[in-house]
């Protein structure tokens, strides 16, 4: 046994925490010659670990195999193997994990086996459909938790099940029940069947839930302070810590309050995992104006699943894909689907802090650090700049940056710091008092600065002095929107205002240079992209929606670090963002009969490319153009919790916000979910994803459309256009000329008065492409 150790030593790296120990080791073993011959080859099999899909095969090579070799597995119900002249064809069976060894007359090498339900999965069968779709089109979550954190590994996915029909029914949790399970993509640009299972494994992803205490983790030590004290409880997160490996935050339930029901969410691994909440209506701020309760949004809600942006080989892919499977009611999550959809569940991780926080000698332009305004404590001492080889892994360039913050920000607030349970002042004037946040490792910023993303209570700024030092005191400071958008924003030469749209110094260039100094230094964008879906394609950038970072950052916080109280009329970060009619105004008659003149209008003569008034757009506060009579206005405060056509959740047909569909690269994981319902990307278009039978010639669809990709109508439409000519214009043209409302999605083949009439995808369909010019 002690031989087998020293052996060891020599085929396989030992952790760095070993040093050189592992050196000495090996070295021992070597000239004590117990290893086997100098120099002679051992057992190697590649790769040792493969992820692939049920009914699919994959290859390892075997070299210097000594005598016969033989293969096994560990669970043939999941995976198959053999071999045959130096190579193992594994063939997986049905999702699971397993092991395959491999063997020669003296070693044993295995191949770690993860076996995904099979590729090319179906959106639907003939009687049901899954529609689903993350909440925002892109979360963040650091990846190390000792300095401070911004965003837990906190994820969203809503569902809907519709049973197919003449007329589909959205079906409720009385009869089916939904699940989610790891789902990869063999044309994923981040790698044939990348997959995220655990974020606790095999492959390190994060120090969410490293124990720091017997009782805490750095999870649960940092977001405690986030959930109330709950007597004898100092917080009520304290009852679910140290959370389990790979299970996320408890999140209560907003229609239940103020009574507390809870739900937690789990990384899938081997096991799907249950939507723990179904939503008929949606609280949503109740108890503020800009708030109310969303009737109707009837999904399935599976609120804190806390992925991470690596996937099982440890590769970065801020796309994972997760496969929402219903089944009948109480039936095992395991059982035949009645239908299932892969949606992307975005994360990344690259709040960037390092470019201006860290030191030069690191990183970056050390414009916060060896050039920052504040050097000194209020004792006149120097604060020290932090390094990465003085601070502590995984992430130790990251953390440094982090360091370099709390140090700021103790120099330049600290005088100011107050009691969370007296109010009493608590000043950090030298550094080193229990008060400095540099000394209270590991921060969460929001106990002091509020953000509505981090409510999960929908309760608005509180303090709690129940908790003692480590309670909120929200009330006191103003938001984390303010005090980075706004803070940040009004260093113009560090943080430039982004050109308007058609202005003469608005380059690509400049576009690009503009997004990498502002949004993207904190936002994902440098290199996984948070606004990447048609939007991003038709030249969309953050500032032609949002405004620049200023007038972001002006929001209803403004009044309370000076003691006053919330400033409603301003902008409530998460709740007041533009709409969809902002810049979707109307239809080619409707728009044609407004005044744009103080608008920006895009090429096809219908869009925006600004979402509020270019006389507006040096405003402090940014109003975004209203539209609500335009037949693409929203019909809740905010498009994720927005429904359309049949109550349909307009993200099901849409995309997810900053990623609508199509993505531009056609292999992109964002787009597996709509071809999956209607076998191509883009919008959800065909009525058959949902309806049953041949649809009557209305304009009933989703947005007052007709049935679409339908010979029905295309021969029988004469009489609905003769009775209201004006339907067809609206999408088709004044003239029927067409626009960019009547492009197709797809080619388009039909037969028209006994001949063939094509459609190229991307065409404008008009009247004479078929028929004489009647309109």
């Amino acid at each position: 046994m002690y031989f087998d150790s020293l052996c060891a030593a020599r085929r396989r790296p030992f952790p760095a925490a070993y040093g050189g120990f592992a050196l000495l080791l090996a070295l021992f073993a070597g000239l004590l010659g117990i290893c086997g011959t100098a120099g002679a080859a051992e057992l190697t099999v590649s790769p040792d670990k493969m992820t692939l899909a049920a009914k699919t095969s994959a290859k390892a090579t075997v070299t210097y195999a000594s005598g016969a070799v033989s293969v096994s597995t560990s669970n043939s119900a999941v995976a198959k193997a053999t071999y045959s002249s130096g190579i193992v064809t594994v063939s997986g069976v049905a999702a699971g994990q397993a092991v395959i060894s491999v063997r020669d007359s003296a070693q044993t090498r295995t191949i770690e086996v993860l076996v995904t339900a099979s590729s090319g999965g179906t959106g639907g069968t003939s009687t049901y459909a899954v529609l689903a779709a993350n909440d925002l089109g892109m979360h963040c979550a650091d990846q190390d938790y000792q300095i401070f954190s911004i965003l837990p590994p906190f994820n969203v996915v809503h569902a809907q099940v519709i049973k197919k029909g003449s007329k589909p029914l959205i079906l409720n949790d009385s009869s089916v029940d939904v699940y989610y399970s790891g789902a990869s993509s063999l044309s994923d640009p981040a790698g044939s069947g990348s997959i995220n299972t655990y974020s606790v494994g095999p492959t390190y992803k994060s120090n969410f839930w490293e124990l720091t205490t017997r009782n805490q983790s750095y999870g649960t030590q940092t977001y405690r302070r986030l959930y109330p004290s709950v007597a004898p409880l100092t917080s009520a997160l304290d009852s679910f810590a140290p959370l389990p490996d790979n299970v996320g935050l408890p999140v209560p339930d907003p229609n239940q309050f103020p009574a507390l029901s809870i739900a937690q969410q789990a990384m899938p691994a081997t096991t799907p995992q249950k939507f723990q909440r179904y939503d008929p209506n949606l609280a949503f701020f109740t108890n503020f104006p800009f708030g109310g309760t969303i009737v109707g949004v009837n999904w399935f809600s599976a609120d804190g699943i806390p992925i991470l942006p690596r996937d099982d080989k440890g590769v970065t892919n801020a796309y994972p894909l997760l496969r929402i499977s219903a089944v009948t009611r109480g039936a095992a999550p395991t059982s035949t689907p009645l239908a299932k959809l892969d949606v992307v569940v975005p994360v990344a991780s690259e709040a960037d802090c390092r470019l201006c926080h860290a030191s030069s000698s690191d990183y970056g332009s050390g414009r916060a650090t060896d050039f920052a305004g504040t050097t000194k404590y209020a004792s006149g001492v120097a604060w020290s700049i932090a390094t990465a080889a003085a601070s502590p892994g995984p992430e130790p360039l990251q953390n440094a940056a982090k360091i370099n913050i709390l140090r700021l920000h103790d120099a330049k607030h600290g005088t100011r710091y107050t009691s969370s349970a007296t109010g009493a002042a608590t000043p950090c004037r030298n550094g080193n008092e229990a008060s400095c946040l540099d000394v209270r490792r590991s921060i969460q910023c929001s106990q002091c600065h509020y953000t509505p993303a981090l409510d999960l209570l929908h309760a608005g700024p509180v303090n709690d002095t129940g908790m003692g030092e480590e309670g909120r005191q929200q009330t006191r400071h103003i938001s984390m929107s303010r005090a980075m958008h706004a803070n940040h924003g009004q260093y113009t030469d560090i943080f430039p205002d982004m050109p308007a749209p058609r202005s003469a110094n608005r380059t690509t260039t400049v576009v690009n240079q503009v997004l990498q100094d502002t949004c993207y230094a904190c936002h994902p964008g440098k290199v996984s992209k948070c606004l990447r879906g048609t939007m991003a394609t038709g030249g969309v950038v953050c500032q032609d929606c949002h405004g620049q970072m200023r007038q972001v950052g002006n929001d209803f916080s403004a009044n309370l670090a000076s003691g006053g109280s919330l400033d409603l009329a301003k902008r409530v970060p998460w709740a007041h963002e533009p709409k969809c009619q902002s810049c979707h105004v109307g239809d080619v008659l409707t728009v044609a009969a407004m005044d744009r003149s103080n608008m920006i209008v895009a090429n096809d003569g219908l869009r925006l490319l600004q979402a509020y008034l270019t006389s507006d757009a040096g405003k402090d506060a940014l109003p975004n153009i209203q539209s609500p009579a335009s037949r693409f206005a929203e019909n809740a405060s905010l498009y994720r919790l927005s429904k359309g056509h049949g109550g349909v959740m307009c993200k099901a047909c849409h995309g997810s916000t900053h990623a609508e569909w199509p993505n531009a690269n056609p292999n992109a994981n964002d787009n597996v979910a709509a071809k999956q319902l209607q076998g191509h990307t883009g919008t959800i278009v065909e009525c058959a994803s949902c309806h049953t039978g041949t649809l009557a010639n209305n304009l009933n669809g989703p947005h007052g459309i007709h049935p679409v990709n339908s010979s029905s109508f295309v021969s029988n439409h004469e009489s609905l256009a003769v009775a209201d000519r004006n339907s067809c214009r609206s999408c088709h043209g004044n003239r029927g000329q067409g626009s960019v409302l009547s492009r197709t999605f797809a080619d388009r083949s039909f037969t028209v008065e006994g001949r063939t009439v094509k459609f190229l995808k991307g065409t404008q369909v008009r009247c004479d492409a078929c028929h004489e010019q009647q309109l």
